[in-house]
């Protein structure tokens, strides 16, 4: 009795042995055990590659989305920044001189207008510059030179160009001048309003007009070109503001000014080209506006903007990274490109964020000063408007 006993436990316990190794014994895809001391890769499962490839996808739809936000950008703001340097070359090498708007206490000099007949220059050769169009309704510190001439070497150095049959500023009869129709030119021409000024600057004097109408006509219409009797007037021509090339040369918008006053440039500035600085959100607009302005004399201004985004972001990533890179964690992994923009900042959450939005600026700058300008060049539908003003 003993011995049948002790025999049936030792069954037991090599049934159980049995049962054992076969959980821990691996099997292979046939459902087979693996012989002992061979370990097999686990098999990936189909649904991780396609999980992959969608997460490739979605993040470079998500960049490209960021990036073509961008360029619009460029087209209504980071295009006209880089202009202004484009001006101030021509307007340097026409040996113009700065007006001091201001005196030593920071305090604003406003010209007093003159009375009587206003001076009148002498009209120069075909591409000279003869002054500078300041419309403050387009933006503070707005102003594009002006050349002798409205053929396309004159208009593509993306300045206005007067009319060589028309008045010189300020004169008796109709100073006529004509500008490309992009949005940093004279794009937002229909936004004018009756009583907006229209401000020319010359060397010696300023010459100011107030807006009084607007209407669009045709390409062949000469006589918003004619003189209105003995009244000092302006007018601004361009083309149709549309997408499509035909369409925009459809048509031409006409802006008309009557004379106002004139007065000195030594004397400061008129009273319509004063920022307005009455509250915190304005000043902080006056100051990018003439930060532009200083630093477009030197070179294009997005270059400079993406260089010091650069520089500042660069390094405060690389403080973050010193201080905490010891507390990342391992994360899944990920094909996203958005996402691992995401994942290489370092640091808490804010300032994760703040380094993020600081790389996107960097981004956002780098691509107006090269990228956007190539593309605008390579593919005209780019560059955002249907059509250059050559009349």
């Amino acid at each position: 009795m003993g011995r049948h006993t002790v025999s049936a436990v030792k069954r037991n316990r090599i049934k159980k042995a049995e049962e054992t190794a076969q959980k821990t014994t691996p099997m292979n895809t046939d459902g087979q055990q693996q012989p002992r001391g061979r370990r097999s890769l686990p098999v990936q499962p189909k649904t991780s590659s396609i999980r992959h490839i969608l997460q490739l996808l979605s993040g470079l739809m998500i960049v490209t989305a960021i990036l073509l936000g961008f360029h619009m950008g460029w087209i209504y703001i980071g295009n006209s920044m880089d202009q202004i340097h484009t001006q101030q070359l021509l307007s340097k090498n026409e040996g113009f001189k700065e007006v001091k708007d201001s005196t030593a206490k920071g305090e604003q000099r406003i010209a007093k207008a003159q009375e009587g007949d206003p001076p009148i220059e002498t009209a120069p050769k075909h591409g000279a510059v003869l002054g500078w169009m300041h419309i403050p309704r387009f933006g503070d510190n707005w102003k594009r030179a002006i050349q002798q001439g409205t053929d396309l070497t004159v208009l593509d150095n993306y300045g206005l160009g007067h009319y060589e049959n028309t008045v010189m500023p300020g004169g008796k009869g109709n100073s006529a001048y004509a500008g490309h129709r992009t949005p940093g030119d004279m794009g937002p021409a229909d936004r004018l309003e009756t009583g907006d000024a229209i401000v020319i600057q010359t060397a010696d004097y300023w010459y100011v007009y107030e807006m009084q109408s607007s209407w669009q006509t045709t390409p062949e219409d000469v006589n918003v070109l004619s003189d209105q009797g003995d009244a000092r007037i302006i007018t601004l021509t361009t083309c149709k503001n549309s997408l499509d090339l035909q369409d925009s040369l459809s048509a031409r918008f006409i802006v008309r000014g009557r004379f106002k006053y004139w007065a000195k440039t030594a004397d400061g500035i008129p009273q319509e080209l004063v920022l307005d600085k009455s509250n915190v959100v304005k000043q902080a607009h006056a100051t990018v506006s003439e930060t532009v302005q200083k630093v477009s004399k030197h070179m294009p201004v997005n270059r400079f903007f993406a260089v010091a985004a650069g520089v500042v972001w660069l390094s405060f990533f690389a403080v973050c990274w010193l201080v905490w890179r010891k507390d990342r964690k391992p994360l899944p992994s990920s094909w996203s490109l958005f996402t691992w923009m995401w994942r290489i900042q370092t640091g808490p959450i804010v300032l994760k964020a703040i380094s993020w939005l600081m790389m996107w600026m960097f981004i956002m700058f780098a691509q107006w000063a090269w990228l956007s300008p190539w593309l605008a060049t390579i593919f005209p539908m780019f560059s955002g408007n249907g059509a250059m003003n050559v009349s």
